[in-house]
């Protein structure tokens, strides 16, 4: 049963932004993340079952759009052409600034976050960005959460690592 005007409104008010910056952590492209939105909207417009009958409308909007994501990466030709995109774009959460050394600071942390496996970035963006805790995410990625804990220190471990070659 497709859902009231009304609540798809207020959904795409409260996850659509959202949900946009969690597909392009997931697929590093700007223009397939906002393909997935639209279809992660369209599939909610179609069944507003799915949201109104979960516990927690969050996590099913996140793991809807992971797996729209996912599945959109998939249908991809080379995963490796949205890797060499992904170098060359700046990413949508970061506001451009006038500070030529605070630019060159978001580009490497850009640059650091896209080579991070998908699992760690995933983790990491919902925990930082999204403010989820690790047994929430665990519960959107059907994870344990010390695994999900694991993926965030390996990350931090990671960007860490990087930041001590760049300096």
């Amino acid at each position: 049963m497709p859902p009231s005007e009304e609540t798809l409104t207020r959904l795409h008010a409260d996850y659509a932004v959202s949900a946009y910056r969690f597909a392009w952590s997931v697929t590093k492209d700007e223009l397939l993340a906002q393909e997935v939105v639209q279809e992660l909207f369209l599939k909610l417009a179609r069944d507003a079952a799915v949201v109104a009958q979960a516990e927690s409308e969050r996590a099913v909007i996140f793991t809807l759009t992971r797996n729209l994501a996912l599945d959109a990466l998939r249908r991809r030709s080379s995963r490796q052409e949205a890797m060499e995109r992904f170098a060359e774009e700046l990413p949508g959460w970061f506001v451009p600034s006038a500070d030529a050394e605070a630019e060159e600071t978001r580009a490497q942390i850009t640059a650091a976050l896209a080579a991070l496996p998908e699992e760690q970035r995933s983790v990491i963006h919902l925990h930082v960005w999204e403010e989820l805790g690790f047994r929430e995410i665990g519960e959107l990625l059907g994870l344990p959460t010390q695994t999900v804990a694991s993926r965030y220190r390996y990350g931090l471990e990671k960007l860490r690592a990087q930041k001590h070659t760049l300096v």
